[in-house]
């Protein structure tokens, strides 16, 4: 997992922070996990954003950006308030490629 990129929660806008949780006694699941109370959104580089439930498949949604060079999806990097756009961003190192989105005043991302 990359330690260099800090996503935002795509509900909450808020910045997300490194987390690993176990998953059996030899093997960690590194993700991202936002930091809004209560909220429980994670942002993983093979899935992207994902709200996990115990002992149930991740629930991904195919309307995430993806990186048209390397398939990822990509991580919400920044928000423009005044313009209400969300940028997002590839995880693979050096890849510089970006969408952006217009959101409606007051409302979330998908």
């Amino acid at each position: 997992m990359r330690s260099d990129i800090l996503p935002l929660c795509d509900k909450h806008f808020r910045t997300m922070e490194p987390f690993s949780a176990p998953y059996n006694a030899d093997y960690c699941i590194d993700f991202f996990r936002c930091t809004a109370q209560f909220c429980r959104r994670c942002f993983s580089e093979r899935l992207g954003y994902v709200t996990p439930k115990w002992g149930e498949a991740p629930q991904f949604s195919s309307q995430q950006p993806r990186c048209d060079y390397h398939s990822r999806p990509m991580f919400i990097s920044s928000l423009d308030r005044q313009r209400n756009v969300i940028h997002y961003s590839c995880p693979e190192p050096n890849c510089r490629e970006t969408a952006r989105e217009d959101i409606l005043s007051g409302s979330q991302a998908r």
